[in-house]
């Protein structure tokens, strides 16, 4: 039995290849590579990528293996969610990245699945369906720096806290962070942790003009969910689930590569504050910085 089918789980169907027949076990459904945000790599080791789980068609009981489910990781692969012979899997699933040594911030995203009868049905005599090739069951989310996040010399940005105005400056959770240069050009984002607490680092100076100065102002834009929640018993539960469009077949750039999986797009539910704040850089350092306060409009 190959690793990741169900166990007691028996053939999917039988096909002829040209070595002869052959039984197949399992088909893929998903593969997803998180990819480091700064430098575009995959990100790792030591993830965690995992499917939510609940109702399956076809079983009666609800799993007893918790709320996630890992995925198989395949190295550079990434992580692997397979068609599997026994039961199912959903329409649409919930896949979860996280990081132990918080060096990314987590994310959540829901996505819509080819089905099995979808992706076997190049298999058929006649067939029944085109071949879907592997890259349009690829997932290529971004991961944003979380507090350890492994800063190289000379890199630009602050390390701040976004919180809730008022005398208990409780944290925002799952916060995310926009800067803007000089110009208004947008220079940088983030997404903050389930304590409120911001990695920003900047990708540019905007149309500052040569010489750079060493110092200079950027307006910091929050944005966060509301109304805010409390912290929940699953720590990840009120973290949004994005959801992400099926790719086309071949997928089309867009399908790879949008704003979504960049974490740059503003999730439903999310609140934009009613007015920027500016805070001062130092080109070259990554400072810490005072509380940055939500208020939204």
């Amino acid at each position: 039995m190959t690793a990741g089918a169900d166990p007691g789980a028996g053939p999917d169907r039988r096909i002829t290849v040209a070595a002869g027949p052959v039984d197949v076990l399992h088909r893929l459904a998903l593969a997803v590579r998180p990819l480091d945000a700064r430098s575009r790599a995959a990100a790792g080791p030591g993830l965690r990528v995992g499917r939510e789980d609940g109702p399956v068609p076809g079983r009666r009981r609800p799993r007893a293996q918790g709320p996630v489910r890992p995925l198989e990781g395949h190295g550079a692969t990434g992580f692997v969610l397979r068609h599997a012979t026994a039961g199912g899997l959903p329409a649409v699933v919930t896949v979860r990245v996280e990081d132990p040594a918080r060096r990314w911030v987590p994310r959540r995203l829901r996505v819509p699945l080819w089905t099995r009868a979808e992706v076997s049905g190049a298999d058929e005599l006649p067939p029944t369906a085109p071949h879907v090739r592997a890259d349009a069951r690829l997932l290529l989310p971004w991961l944003l720096p979380g507090p350890a996040y492994p800063l190289p010399r000379g890199t630009t940005g602050l390390r701040l806290r976004v919180v809730r105005p008022g005398a208990a400056a409780s944290p925002v959770r799952w916060p995310r962070l926009e800067a803007f240069g000089p110009g208004g050009v947008l220079i940088g984002w983030a997404h903050g942790d389930e304590h409120g607490q911001v990695l920003l680092l900047i990708d540019g100076v905007g149309v500052l003009p040569y010489p750079m100065p060493s110092r200079f102002a950027v307006a910091l834009r929050t944005h966060a969910p509301d109304p805010p929640q409390g912290v929940p018993a699953d720590p990840l539960e009120d973290l949004v689930a994005e959801p992400v469009v099926r790719s086309a077949n071949p997928p089309r750039p867009e399908d790879l590569d949008n704003a979504v999986l960049r974490g740059a797009a503003r999730p439903a539910g999310y609140r934009t504050a009613a007015a920027d704040t500016v805070r001062t850089l130092t080109v070259g350092e990554v400072v810490h910085a005072g509380d940055l306060p939500h208020a939204p409009a």
